[in-house]
């Protein structure tokens, strides 16, 4: 029987997030994104960091460094890299105008 162990949620401002970005560049994204996320557009990657917080709420883990949760494109699965994580972890992203939304589920058999 499955069984559900965790939710999260978050939202980012893509505006802030863009400002961030900008004073921030590649520290930024060397600290929180895997190389495959590093190119994404900033619609994309605000919205995986959003991902990536709910993951962190979901499964109640704040040690898992940012990086090594990875939401590949099309988003359905967080992947923990590094990591030994019972069971799976479902995301839900979406963003548009100026916020960028997501939704963690963790899953165990």
């Amino acid at each position: 029987m499955m069984a559900i162990k965790g939710v999260g949620i978050d939202i980012v401002s893509l505006s802030r997030f863009e400002k961030i970005l900008i004073k921030h560049g590649e520290k930024l994204l060397s600290k929180y994104f895997a190389e495959e996320e590093k190119q994404m557009s900033i619609p994309s990657l605000a919205a995986r960091f959003a991902a990536k917080e709910a993951v962190k709420k979901a499964l109640n883990t704040p040690s898992i460094p940012f990086r090594n949760i990875v939401i590949s494109s099309p988003a359905r699965q967080a992947k923990i890299v590094g990591y030994e994580v019972q069971g799976t972890v479902w995301v839900s992203i979406s963003h548009e105008k100026d916020n960028a939304v997501a939704i963690a589920v963790w899953e165990v058999v």
